[in-house]
């Protein structure tokens, strides 16, 4: 009797292509738009027939479904987090490494949240905008509630948000993968930064 267990390897490669599907139809969305989009192209892009292109997509709509989910990952990841019991220092240093990582991970996506919302369908439009909010409020109720406790400085809560949120969201305008800093030192950088500004004592 043959024992030997089957090989696993080709379960990991189709993930890894669904990933590829999917950041190659993000980036083409967000250079021509959704509609001008066509699976053809996706499928020429990553170098398969279009039928093979359906072992791991049903159709078009499919894909941005996925995508829009994948945009909502982070921003519904940083409200639990609001919701959890941790020290406001430690909500705030978690939700950094969060975004950072997304945006470095998922360049076309965080694109397409932050500049090419247009192209979606207006009813997934409206859903990234009520998201983009409540991370909005989420990170504004961690800095009130830090500078309650007092590890926080007493600082317009509304601006500091912003500038956070735009710190951390920003990175996939300049992200390169190949490049020697990983998401998770930028994170570090950021925080530290963000913690303790840049000019020195004294």
């Amino acid at each position: 009797m043959n024992n030997v267990k089957p090989k696993e390897p080709l379960a990991n490669f189709t993930t890894t292509r669904k990933e590829e599907v999917m950041t190659v139809a993000a980036r083409l969305f967000a250079a021509k738009g959704y509609h001008a989009t066509t699976l053809d192209e996706i499928a020429e892009e990553i170098v398969v027939t279009k039928p093979a292109l359906y072992y791991y997509v049903h159709n078009k709509e499919d894909i941005l479904r996925t995508i829009i989910n994948r945009m909502m990952e982070p921003m519904e990841e940083v409200n639990r987090l609001g919701q959890s019991t941790l020290p406001p220092k430690e909500k705030m240093r978690k939700i950094i490494q969060i975004l950072v990582k997304f945006a470095a991970e998922r360049k076309e996506t965080t694109l397409i949240a932050f500049e090419q919302a247009n192209i979606l369908p207006k009813r997934s439009r409206d859903a990234l905008q009520r998201r983009q909010k409540e991370v909005e409020k989420t990170v504004g109720q961690i800095l009130k509630d830090g500078i309650k406790e007092g590890c926080f400085a007493d600082i317009d809560t509304r601006m500091t948000c912003f500038a956070i949120l735009a710190v951390a969201n920003g990175l996939y305008r300049w992200y390169q993968p190949k490049g020697h800093l990983t998401p998770a030192k930028i994170a570090d950088h950021f925080i530290m930064l963000l913690e303790h500004g840049y000019v020195k004592d004294g």
